[in-house]
């Protein structure tokens, strides 16, 4: 007996959320890394931009 195929669509529906779940936790754990600090306002920049 084959499974349906709203079983196969639902099955797909969850592990494209557990995928994309995981994916954005790997993201978030590398944005937030301490190895990439993100650039502070420095005093001798000379931004034409102020």
């Amino acid at each position: 007996m084959q499974p349906s195929d709203g079983t196969y669509i639902l099955y797909g529906i969850l592990f494209v959320c557990l995928l994309l779940g995981m994916l954005l936790n790997v993201g978030k754990r590398l944005g937030s890394s301490k190895n990439f600090p993100p650039p502070g306002n420095k005093k001798n920049d000379r931004s034409i931009w102020r």
